[in-house]
């Protein structure tokens, strides 16, 4: 479609038709629209009617399921669960002018990830921020063909302009652009109107009839205009100038040479616009298509360009994947304004130990990154890297708060560890979670080791997860006279049976020790709604299941199900869940204990063990962790079971000393005043037939 030089492209101009999902369609159907049209940007999730509800954005949706494990996470998932909810959506009768400079103002970092064009409120098409931008630059393109085709007027009615002065100020004083008119012949400037005034900041009474370097000094904007570099002659041309005030202005020029009747050149005419606030709004647009907003930093799209350039033959290079370590306390803790300036710091912090060469990128989130062009020695590598932990480590004031994070990086090298940009920052992502792995605020590089632990780990968490459907996950509760603990062993068809320390870990990441736990809990409760009435059960229960927002109504519910009254049931934690989202986790505990569960801080002396724990809430057990029992008769562990004991009895706690296995722990415990004893002296753990053998119980029928 064509378009005058004086009309503005609406947003049906600007928006590209393409294949649209449903939210309820799975997210393995983005992957392959993505897969089989490379040129695919965006996809827009539409509802029944065909009104556009969300939108998903190409670079977005690949971040989030990148690698084999985002894939497998987010295939089966809705659409409705990884689109942008908020898109911008825009009518297809607006003009391309007005959205640019809403969308600038209002939306500028919205509108980067797309908009949705719609027709009566149906989807009609997409388009980009580079959409925005080409417009941007025809309708300059079309106001400089406007102006030639003044500038053509004005020849042919050059006869009557001069017959008709009064005529001439009417056109020349009202057009917006700067008319500057010189004389051919003897060089004097014969026409100024009133934007050419504002513009040069001179009077045209003080310009007309003089020659042009008498009008203007070498400085000022005006000697620029009538004395243009000859490459600036030919069409439209942008330049930088400074006016009288001193600042410096984008002006866009183009000339026109008026010939008289005979055809000799007699007028050059030089139209001009001042172009500095288009000009910085389309800078702009570009800068935060490339930038973070928040740091400055570059963003996840410069990045990736960045990365694929120095991923060729020939080339060798670093990449630094970062993540900030305790990030979501402060934000908890003071806030996002707080999490936002913290942010600000952490970036600064990295130009000042980064080199000129170097490109930091901040991904999302609390997730940075760096390239280094030029790949140093192992030792130099680790010093570095090093450098940037400690600098990212040392407090921060916010507020007046002095705030602590940390931060972990992996690393890897190109074409070294990596013949891809893709595989590169797989890699250093491996050593990244390695590097999280080994305790946090550290650095560890890539090593082939590493791709086959992780993939071990895959391979592992494919199988759990197909262990927790065919219930080849049995429980074994620890026979005890007061209570049983139930444990969880992972018997295996090919490895055997594997203990919970290499797959609760695993479980926890994967996000399947929710449904684990689930599984753990209710399978507890069925078997112990048949023991004796004075037996509990104790279940022991991650922090990780406690963000679970149903993790109450999963209680309540295997309770219920299995006609266990609550007193029966003692809930297992550790002392870290004080450590993350502390408020929300108590909160949790008192509803455990109003409903009648009893709550029993385990391993405690191990890890924080911080006294204000026992203040804080009202544990109905505390359990001495086996390190001290081990050490016994040893002085320094039994001063602190003592210790332990003693405090307990002051609270009315009673007390239970893990990992008993000779008698005379047993008469040591006992004489310090130690309610309870579990471990192998008691008995060892046992499938759940022989504990009900134990108990006395006979002819149960599990339902």
């Amino acid at each position: 479609m064509k378009h005058s030089a004086s009309s503005s492209l609406l947003m049906r101009d600007l928006s590209t038709p393409g294949p649209t999902v449903g939210p309820s369609d799975k997210g393995e159907r983005i992957f392959e629209l993505f897969r089989d049209d490379p040129e695919l940007m965006l996809v827009a999730v539409v509802d029944e009617a065909g009104a556009p509800i969300g939108l998903v954005e190409r670079q977005a949706f690949f971040a989030k399921v990148s690698g084999q494990f985002g894939h497998a996470l987010f295939a089966g998932r809705p659409v409705a669960l990884l689109m942008d909810d908020r898109p911008v959506i825009v009518d297809a009768a607006v003009s391309s002018t007005d959205f640019t400079s809403m969308t600038i103002t209002a939306q500028s970092s919205d509108v980067l990830r797309g908009y949705i064009v719609v027709a009566g409120g149906r989807y009609l098409g997409t388009g980009t921020a580079l959409d925005l931008i080409n417009a941007s630059h025809s309708n300059a393109v079309a106001s400089a063909a406007n102006l030639h085709e003044t500038a053509e007027e004005l020849r042919k009615a050059n006869r009557k302009i001069l017959r008709d002065k009064l005529f001439m100020d009417t056109i020349v004083e009202n057009i917006p652009s700067a008319l500057v008119v010189r004389s051919v012949r003897d060089d004097r400037l014969v026409l100024i109107n009133r934007a050419a005034e504002l513009m040069t900041g001179r009077e045209r009474s003080e310009l007309v009839e003089h020659t042009a370097d008498d009008a203007f000094s070498e400085t000022e904007i005006g000697h620029a205009l009538v004395h243009p570099e000859g490459a600036r002659r030919e069409g439209v041309s942008e330049s930088l100038l400074r006016n009288r005030a001193g600042d410096m202005r984008a002006v866009a020029t183009r000339y026109v040479t008026i010939a008289d009747e005979r055809g000799d050149a007699r007028w050059e005419l030089c139209v001009a616009d001042d172009v500095t606030e288009r000009r910085q709004a389309r800078q702009q647009v570009e800068r935060l298509a490339h930038y973070d907003p928040l740091t400055g930093l570059a963003n996840r799209a410069l990045f990736g360009a960045r990365l694929d350039g120095v991923c060729v033959a020939g080339h060798e290079a670093i990449l630094l994947c970062i993540d900030l370590d305790y990030f979501k306390t402060v934000n908890d803790l003071y806030g996002h304004a707080a999490g936002d300036a913290l942010l600000r710091l952490v970036a600064d912090r990295l130009r000042a130990c980064s080199r000129p060469d170097d490109l930091i990128a901040r991904l999302g989130g609390d997730e940075f990154a760096i390239i280094w062009p030029n790949v140093p020695e192992k030792e130099e590598l680790a010093h570095r890297a090093g450098e940037i932990v400690e600098t990212i480590s040392r407090p921060y004031v916010i507020d007046g708060q002095h705030v602590a994070i940390g931060a972990s990086i992996g690393s890897a090298s190109y074409p070294a560890d990596a013949g891809s940009s893709d595989l590169l920052r797989q890699h250093a992502d491996i050593a990244l979670y390695k590097a999280k792995a080994l305790g946090r605020n550290c650095f560890h590089s890539f090593d082939a080791g590493l791709s086959y632990e992780m993939r071990n780990k895959a391979r592992l968490g494919d199988e759990l997860r197909a262990a927790i459907g065919s219930s080849q996950i049995c429980t074994m509760p620890d026979n005890q006279i007061a209570a049983c603990e139930a444990l969880v062993r992972w018997n295996h068809p090919v490895r055997g049976m594997i203990p919970p320390d290499q797959f609760i870990g695993l479980a926890e990441e994967n996000g399947l020790i929710h449904e684990l736990g689930e599984w753990v809990l209710r399978a507890a409760c069925r078997e112990a709604v048949c023991w004796p009435p004075h037996v509990k059960v104790a279940v022991n229960v991650s922090p990780v299941q406690f963000r679970n927002s149903r993790f109450m109504a999963i209680v309540q519910s295997a309770l219920m199900e299995a006609g266990l009254v609550p007193h029966r049931l003692e809930v297992e934690i550790t002392e870290n869940i004080f450590v993350q989202n502390s408020a929300v986790n108590r909160d949790i505990l008192r509803q455990l204990a109003d409903m009648g569960c009893s709550v029993v801080l385990d391993d405690f002396g191990t890890g924080y063990s911080a006294l204000s724990y026992l203040r804080l809430f009202s544990f109905q057990k505390i359990k001495i962790d086996r390190s001290f029992v081990k050490e016994l008769p040893e002085k320094s562990a039994s001063g602190i079971i003592q210790a332990i004991v003693s405090l307990a009895q002051s609270m009315d706690i009673p007390t239970t000393a893990e990992g008993v296995e000779t008698q005379e722990q047993w008469a040591r415990l006992h004489a310090m005043g130690c309610s309870e004893a579990q471990g192998f002296l008691l008995g060892r753990p046992e499938p759940v037939a022989a504990i009900r053998e134990r108990l006395g119980v006979r002819d149960v029928v599990m339902s």
